[in-house]
């Protein structure tokens, strides 16, 4: 019987804390429109739900300043490129159709899998493989890939897909960083988030920084999704992802995630005019799929060496057929040739 490796950590939290975000995920454009419906499609609403966490995480910053300093690129990276996700994905939810760009989003399991293999040198298993059929299967029924072209239609669709990719870089160097605690990455990220969030209005189409959305700081709803947003969406979501996704290889965390993208097409079928057809509902189950296969065993796993002593088997010494470690023992006094001393005796 094989005894668990106790230096072997469990994965189990971990994807636990993965499929937690997911529903956060899901659904977090809800919160993000409506920030922006109240703001008047301003910066002021939206761009304070993203530094209110800022701002709790800011004792973190001052207090571990010093650590996070020497941290070296691998923290940094991971932060950057986890905020460079997300404002990406932020952006393409206010310009986009909330299911077009989830689903142009969840490219990323290809990326995360691919940039794993060059970047940490993870193999691709067969379960990956099989996992990734299923996913990419769902998401080219969504996308009706045999009626038209998946390719990005807008703006909103393209920030969607170029925020896949850097959430693919984002999980190989938060894999590469995970020695470092969460608080600081956590922290460190909603710094590059609302600083990126703000340079995103410089493309046509963004957030306006007109006076209008002012007028809402006056509004009990705008601060109490606000708070929403903050503090039962971005943070919690966020420390989640960080947690699990420097404990599991991105690949798997990626696939994971695909989870979220029933949750974002059931929810904007609810919330928005978008349809929900049996074309959906086919691609959903396929990507749901996907993510229940990564925790399937697969039959072709390695067997126990016939060769190798079993616990209650006799040792090699009792066995007829010496093995090759006692061709290689020292010999006995018994087996030993005489000495050159003792021959001249004999002579």
């Amino acid at each position: 019987m094989k005894t668990p490796n106790p230096q072997t950590p469990s994965t189990a939290l971990p994807t636990l804390a993965i499929l937690a975000s997911t529903v956060l995920w899901g659904t977090w454009w809800i919160p993000l429109r409506k920030l922006d419906a109240l703001g008047f499609g301003t910066i002021w609403s939206t761009g304070g739900g993203l530094l209110i966490p800022l701002l709790v995480m800011l004792p973190v910053l001052i207090i571990r300043r010093r650590r996070i300093a020497r941290a070296g690129l691998p923290l940094l990276l991971s932060a950057f490129f986890f905020a460079c996700a997300l404002a990406l994905y932020a952006e393409g939810m206010l310009r986009g159709h909330v299911a077009r760009v989830i689903l142009l989003f969840y490219l990323t399991p290809v990326w995360s899998t691919l940039l794993a293999r060059l970047m940490l040198g993870e193999p691709i298993t067969p379960r990956r493989v099989l996992t990734l059929v299923f996913g990419l299967s769902g998401l080219l029924v969504i996308l009706e890939v045999d009626n038209a072209s998946p390719l990005p239609r807008d703006v909103g669709e393209w920030l969607g897909l170029a925020s896949g990719f850097a959430w693919g870089l984002a999980m190989v160097y938060t894999r590469r960083a995970r020695a470092h605690p969460v608080a600081d990455k956590v922290a460190l990220q909603f710094v590059f988030l609302f600083l990126l969030f703000i340079a995103l209005t410089a493309i046509p189409g963004g957030r306006q920084w007109s006076a209008t959305g002012l007028d809402a700081a006056f509004s009990p709803q705008l601060w109490l999704w606000l708070a929403g947003f903050a503090l039962v969406w971005n943070l919690p979501v966020v420390w989640l992802t960080f947690y699990g996704g420097a404990r599991i290889e991105p690949g798997r965390v990626a696939i994971l995630l695909m989870l979220e993208v029933a949750i974002g097409i059931v929810t904007a079928a609810v919330f928005t005019d978008e349809p929900f057809t049996l074309r959906e509902f086919a691609g959903a189950a396929l990507i749901i799929s996907a993510g229940l296969t990564e925790f399937v065993r697969m039959s072709s796993r390695p067997t126990p060496r016939s060769d190798l002593p079993s616990p209650n088997s006799p040792s090699p010494s009792s066995s007829d057929s010496p093995s090759p470690r006692s061709s290689r023992s020292p010999q006995s006094p018994q087996s030993r040739p005489p000495s050159r001393a003792a021959t001249n005796a004999r002579g």
